[in-house]
């Protein structure tokens, strides 16, 4: 998930010495990325532990060890049906093993019951073995190989799937870079019932950067992902709020879609309700507030963030005049990849 920001200024000559008020300048829109580690492996136990408590073969809950008088799955009867093509055992191996309980954790194998069922039909298990081959997840990282059980899963009608080959596609992760058919699999995550594919898809549509540009399905598609609280949809909902693309301009709406996704650490949502913060406009003028909404995007990396409170420290807005600190934060800025923001880091 990126959270990257553009942000510039208006000055006289173009010297940051000249600069007198923040100036707004459009953020590159941030995407959603299915599977973040919490969510992916809250998910699959969830969906093992129903498997291994509610739905195990009969033969599998009564043949198994006894421990402190519960009787525990029988792990030969589970893969025997996981081979025979149910994938609800097939999960619950994966499950055991991933926990360690009643038998030795091991990932890899782990990973391979999860994939088997995907085979077997479950086109959510292809989404899971997917994203632990791709993020390496206690095993060697496969990219090639997670990019074709998305592929699976996508097929057989898993909308994450589908979003997950989108985001990859769109970035050349593992595949020739094709916003075209970064574009086709969004929509198909979105039809889905993916609201994150719905929120890339509405992002990519409102860069620019397809041939075809529909602001009004931009905006209609960024509102339904954040009505169904993806953050990174939010943010780049108050970014065509502030602008008016595709629909009437609003920085007081803007400034509260900021808020809502800055509350759920978008990071370059912080920094744009700050920009909005320290300019007054959609929301009071609060320039220490302002100041500490810069920080915490720059502590995180955002070089705008930086960019912006190195601005506030020369001019005294919200924080002291600092010279020292501004120069060390245009060069933190720098380092973050803000082109200008290296040469006025030489700028006194």
């Amino acid at each position: 998930m990126r959270d990257r920001a553009k942000m510039g200024y208006v000055c006289g000559n173009h010297s940051m010495n000249n600069c007198s008020v923040f100036a707004f300048q459009m953020l590159t829109p941030t995407r959603s990325f299915v599977g973040g580690v919490v969510a992916r492996r809250a998910l699959l136990f969830l969906i093992a532990i129903a498997a291994a408590t509610s739905s195990l073969p009969a033969q599998a809950k009564s043949k198994g060890k006894a421990r402190n008088g519960v009787v525990g799955p029988d792990t030969v009867a589970l893969q025997a049906a996981c081979l025979s093509g149910k994938p609800g055992s097939c999960q619950s191996m994966a499950y055991l093993l991933l926990a360690g309980k009643p038998i030795a954790a091991d990932t890899t194998r782990a990973v391979g019951f999860i994939e088997q069922a995907c085979r077997a039909g479950d086109s959510r298990s292809c989404g899971q073995s997917a994203w632990m081959l791709r993020q390496g997840m206690g095993i060697a990282a496969d990219t090639a190989k997670a990019i074709a059980l998305y592929t699976l899963g996508c097929s057989a009608g898993d909308a994450k799937s589908c979003t997950s080959l989108g985001f990859l596609h769109e970035h050349g992760t593992g595949t020739p870079r094709d916003l075209a058919q970064a574009a086709a699999f969004y929509d198909r995550g979105c039809t889905g019932g993916d609201a994150r594919a719905c929120g890339n898809l509405g992002s990519l549509s409102d860069s620019g950067s397809l041939v075809r540009t529909d602001a009004a399905r931009s905006t209609a598609l960024l509102t339904k992902a954040c009505n169904a609280k993806d953050a990174h949809a939010c943010t780049n909902l108050g970014i065509s709020l502030e602008r008016g693309h595709g629909v009437a301009p609003s920085p007081a709406g803007a400034a509260r879609l900021y808020t809502r996704a800055c509350q759920s650490n978008v990071l370059a949502a912080c920094v744009n309700l700050g920009t909005l913060m320290a300019e007054g406009r959609g929301i009071k003028r609060n320039t220490e507030r302002a100041a500490r909404l810069f920080a915490q995007g720059c502590d995180g990396d955002v070089a705008a963030g930086c960019v912006n409170l190195a601005v506030a420290h020369r001019r005294g807005l919200g924080v002291a005049v600092d010279t020292n600190r501004a120069q060390t934060l245009f060069a933190r800025a720098c380092a973050l990849g803000d082109a200008p923001a290296c040469t006025r880091a030489q700028q006194r």
